[in-house]
């Protein structure tokens, strides 16, 4: 506690998106002045966005969920009662114990959001100890199946930063960092006014497209298609790196073979790109190394076309010599100093005795599912013998599965979902499939813990006030993923009854009997990650720099090799092989377009795409606050000026945008920033201002794009990740509806 009237200074990260810049918090007797950026912090640099600045009404926002609460009416009737955090934690645990021992630990899922969540590792960690595998969170549509497949051909993710004054070529693939990552955007600015190339794939003329020297205005959805092309020229060519290649890759004549089928003028046809372009672009990047190749999330979006196009991303990395270089893409360690995975207990997952089955979709995506990550940690032994750090990633089951577990029992039943910091009504895709789960019967207990009352919280049935970030202790280790670890003081005392993610988990955990588990504060928590290092959290937020990030370090694999099973890069990879897939990246369509299905394509002649990052908000959030919604009040779909006028739209007028899964209504955007051919929607939203009761929940069938995208398993990618860009619609005016 500060002495009265003092303006103290804690020094944190946002957690606001992301990104987690560091931001140094003023604070008066327990009230937030001011948030600025912290100039000395390497996260983010003293930058503030817009969220950042609206920090204090988010904090003090009267909306904000405050007290627990318990539904008295049918789901959906937003009829509520206030009770006592023991009340609500005696009841959820009696009815979890309950569903246990009737159906396996299995039958619980969890939801949850983005890292601007409550939180997410202490879901994990609970989950794990319980024994379910049914644990979904965002970062599963975020970039599971690049994830997965860097893991598949090298062992281990690329951590994708730029060394301004040394990298010489970017390639930014299916992201526009000027809109949802502005540190990496200016890192851009910088590396191009030193020299470097900037090469952009996107459909849109995007902030970021419009800085580069070579725009490649793609097909959504033929991503795979255009790598393999690159691949092509720079095999056939030539411009691959011989020595990398001869000691460190296999299956590279195979890959050669394959990409043969792929000339540029064959992929021209098939993605749109000028074959000249698809030549100066691999040639650019093949020469001017050091190099980097943003990983992107949209290539995880376009369903069937996704496994071609990681695969050979991933590949395009590997034989340019640029994967583990100062410059390049530099291969991800385990978190030093940190025990992070041994105190999330994935192998209490693995090999738990309660646990008798698999995730909900693992005999579809086997990839994604315990048995694969079994797979991937003996491929990954002798390099990480504990495993992969974000291990999360590996065994995130398909959301359709958890619908169709819960309204019809298949595979197996889901009786409970908790939903923390997430908001799947909006976020997944088909959200007429989430809502019939959330509402059925057969669903006995639905827990949503959150900031603000949303879609989905007001079908569950106990609803807990989410403390912020200025009201917690921080410790940022961004899933294990990646070495480096801030701490974060906490800011203020949490208002009302408001309660850290980690409280809850601990308050479930030792009512079901996991009583030792779980050190009896987040600090103590933060203790046992830190004593590989013999430090305290208390120490390290004490420091004049708390942050760690390790020395840099090139090559590893020339000590250790790569943490696959030959212990060199596998182009075809062999892990793929034992799960049945094709180890090649051949380029399949989008299961709907133009081309695989044709007489679709004649009553919905144009390409849906959506998802994309729209500030000031991070998917569904922050629509509550007025300062941001006024930056951005309406959904807003791209259509081309042609389009328009064949429509007779203007912009600003409304417009409805339809799918075989149903219709909505967005204003539009006319635009000569998008091809003819394709429509951009705005996705993720909801209107906090409107009813939240059933069948209204807030708008959500009025704008939400994942009201109208498929989630189809069928049309989903190789890892079950979910179709939101590269399917097909139909726009017309409301008078013609």
């Amino acid at each position: 506690m500060g002495e009265s009237g003092k303006v103290e200074i804690k020094r944190t990260s946002c957690y606001l998106c992301s990104r987690q810049c560091g931001v140094r918090v003023h604070v008066q007797d327990q009230k937030v002045l001011k948030v600025e950026g912290d100039l000395k912090n390497p996260v983010g640099k003293g930058f503030t966005c817009e969220r950042a600045r609206a920090a204090i009404d988010f904090h003090e926002h009267p909306k904000r969920l405050n007290y627990p609460l318990k539904r008295v009416g049918e789901r959906g009737e937003d009829r509520w009662e206030r009770i006592a955090w023991k009340q609500a934690m005696d009841e959820i645990a009696r009815k979890l114990k309950e569903i246990r021992d009737r159906y396996g630990p299995e039958a619980l899922a969890v939801l949850g959001g983005a890292v601007h969540g409550p939180g997410d590792w202490a879901a994990w960690r609970f989950t794990n100890l319980f024994g379910t595998p049914n644990i979904f969170y965002q970062g599963k549509n975020c970039g599971e199946a690049e994830f997965l497949m860097e893991c598949a051909v090298y062992g281990y993710q690329t951590y994708h930063s730029i060394d301004t004054s040394r990298t010489k070529c970017m390639v930014v693939w299916g992201g526009n960092p000027a809109a949802s990552n502005i540190p990496y955007f200016k890192s851009i600015i910088e590396a191009k006014k030193n020299g470097a190339k900037l090469i952009v794939v996107d459909p849109r003329l995007t902030e970021t497209a419009e800085r580069a020297d070579i725009w490649l205005q793609l097909r959504p959805g033929t991503d795979g298609a255009l790598a393999l092309g690159m691949l092509n020229i720079i095999i056939n060519e030539q411009l691959y790196d011989k020595r990398f290649v001869d000691n460190w890759c296999l299956g590279f004549n195979r890959v050669k073979e394959t990409v043969q089928q792929y000339p540029p003028e064959k992929v021209e046809g098939i993605t749109w790109v000028p074959k000249d372009d698809i030549a100066s672009a691999a040639r650019a990047y093949a020469t001017h190394r050091p190099a980097v190749l943003t990983m992107g999330v949209a290539t995880c979006h376009i369903g069937t076309g996704a496994k071609s196009a990681v695969q050979a991303k991933a590949i395009l990395r590997a034989i340019t010599g640029n994967l583990d270089i100062q410059g390049g893409d530099v291969l991800g360690r385990e978190p030093q100093k940190l025990a992070w995975l041994e105190n999330l207990y994935w192998d209490s997952l693995v090999d738990s005795p309660q646990r008798k089955r698999d995730n909900v979709s693992a005999d579809k995506f086997p990839i994604a599912s315990v048995n694969g990550y079994k797979l991937f940690r003996k491929a990954m032994k002798k390099v990480y013998p504990r495993g992969y750090g974000a291990a999360m990633f590996m065994l995130v089951p398909n959301s359709t599965y958890i619908w169709s577990a819960i309204a019809e029992g298949k595979p197996y039943p889901v009786k409970a979902i908790i939903t923390e910091g997430g908001n799947p009504l909006c976020s997944l895709s088909n959200a007429k499939n989430a809502f019939k789960a959330l509402m059925s019967k057969n669903l006995e207990l639905h827990v949503a813990m959150d900031f603000f009352m949303t879609p989905t919280s007001q079908l569950a049935d106990y609803v807990l006030p989410a403390a912020d970030w200025l009201e917690r202790p921080n410790l940022c280790v961004r899933w294990g993923m990646q070495e480096h670890y801030v701490a974060g003081e906490q800011s203020v005392a949490p208002m009302y009854e408001r309660k850290n993610d980690y409280q809850f988990w601990r308050e479930l955990g030792i009512r079901l009997d996991q009583r030792y588990s779980w050190p009896e504060t987040l600090e103590e928590m933060y203790n046992q990650f830190l004593k590989p290092w013999g430090k305290t959290f208390g120490e390290f937020v004490k420091m004049e720099e708390p942050w760690y990030f390790p020395p840099p370090a090139y090559k590893k694999y020339e000590r250790q090799g790569f943490a696959t099973f030959s212990g060199k890069v596998e182009l075809a990879p062999s892990i793929l092989e034992k799960l049945g897939y094709d180890p090649l990246p051949t380029y399949v369509e989008p299961a709907r377009s133009p081309m695989s299905t044709p007489e679709l394509a004649k009553e919905y002649p144009f390409i849906l795409i959506s998802g994309s990052r729209v500030r000031p908000y991070v998917h569904s959030c922050y629509r509550e606050e007025e300062k941001l919604r006024a930056r951005n009040p309406d959904p807003l779909v791209q259509i081309h000026p042609d389009i328009a006028r064949q429509l007779g739209v203007n912009s600003g007028d409304w417009v409805t945008i339809e799918t075989p899964e149903g219709k909505i209504r967005q204003k539009a955007e006319v635009t000569e920033r998008i091809h003819p051919k394709v429509v951009h929607v705005d996705g993720y939203w909801w209107f906090p201002e409107q009813s939240g009761k059933t069948p209204h929940l807030f708008g959500l069938w009025e704008s939400n794009a994942n009201a109208i995208n498929p989630d189809d398993p069928e049309l989903c990618d190789y890892a079950g990740d979910l179709p939101f860009r590269a399917t097909l619609c139909k726009v017309y005016t409301a008078e013609h509806g």
